[in-house]
């Protein structure tokens, strides 16, 4: 199996966050990806299909502990590793994923040595709002005190694909901590599935898995909500475009950037850089 390393959402290689897209020849049995993902070690690893009509790639997302429905990153590092692999001699090219029964459409084009891929996420789900009697729990589950958050913006539970539990912090945002051995279900009981915590002055961004065990550098996913909440609380404008900077905490600074369109669907749009290339022997 032929696989590209690559890092997303940077220019230069080295930085951003390292993803592995590996080109299976045919459907492989879940175990088998989960082995190969967890061989890896990245943050996630996509697993590109053939084609089933011109220009849709089915494929799977997994992580070192499970099968995602959907991810930012390895959907915008894919679409790079495409355009590279498939359709090297466009400048620019529409492709298409089809993720869990979803389509997804991506616009992908050279730009200055790396490539510019933007994601149309569709339109978010607002699935939630906590009760301020909840915020102390969940700031503790954090290492944060109450005070930290920002009271000009809601806690509140969005989704573009994954659900995740938005955390406004005016400061602090460097001590957070997932401290609960029990974070998926306490978050569950709004219906996240993960958390995404920023700093309202400038827009830094922290995801960790539930386990509190690894950072994420840049998440895709996570930015999607992120943004369609800022501008469905009037803290952003439709069509201006939003930077989210984040993994500068784990030495691999990012930059994320998206937008709300008018027909209230989130954009996102990352760099992605070639880093290595392979084959997996098994």
């Amino acid at each position: 199996m032929y696989y590209e390393h690559v890092d997303v959402f940077s220019k230069d290689p080295l930085k951003g966050n390292g993803l592995t897209v590996v080109f299976p020849e045919e459907m492989l049995p879940d175990d088998l990806l989960l082995s190969i993902a967890q061989e890896l070690k990245q943050f996630e690893t996509i697993f590109i299909f053939p084609q089933t009509e011109q220009g849709v790639f089915p494929c799977r997302i997994f992580t070192i502990e499970e099968e995602l429905p959907f991810a930012g990153h390895p959907v915008i590092g894919a679409g790079a590793v495409i355009h590279h692999r498939f359709f090297k001699e466009q400048q620019k090219q529409e492709i298409s994923f089809d993720l869990s029964g979803r389509r997804i459409h991506l616009v992908s084009s050279k730009e200055d040595g790396s490539y510019c891929v933007v994601m149309n996420q569709g339109n978010p789900q607002f699935i939630d709002t906590i009760e301020e009697k909840d915020y102390l729990e969940i700031c503790e589950a954090l290492c944060l005190n109450e005070e930290d958050l920002d009271p000009n913006y809601p806690l509140e539970v969005v989704s573009t694909g994954l659900p995740y539990l938005l955390i406004p912090v005016r400061r602090h945002i460097q001590d957070v901590r997932i401290k609960r051995h029990d974070f998926e279900d306490f978050i569950g009981k709004w219906r996240a599935k993960f958390a995404y915590i920023y700093e309202t002055p400038t827009l830094e961004c922290r995801s960790f898995d539930n386990q509190g065990a690894v950072e994420d550098i840049a998440t895709g996913s996570a930015a999607g909500p992120l943004i369609a909440s800022l501008v469905h609380n009037d803290k952003k404008a439709v069509n201006e475009k939003i930077q989210l900077y984040q993994g500068k905490f784990v030495g691999r600074p990012s930059v994320i950037d998206g937008w709300v369109t008018e027909e209230n669907e989130v954009v996102i749009q990352g760099h992605v850089a070639f880093f290595a290339s392979g084959r997996i022997n098994i």
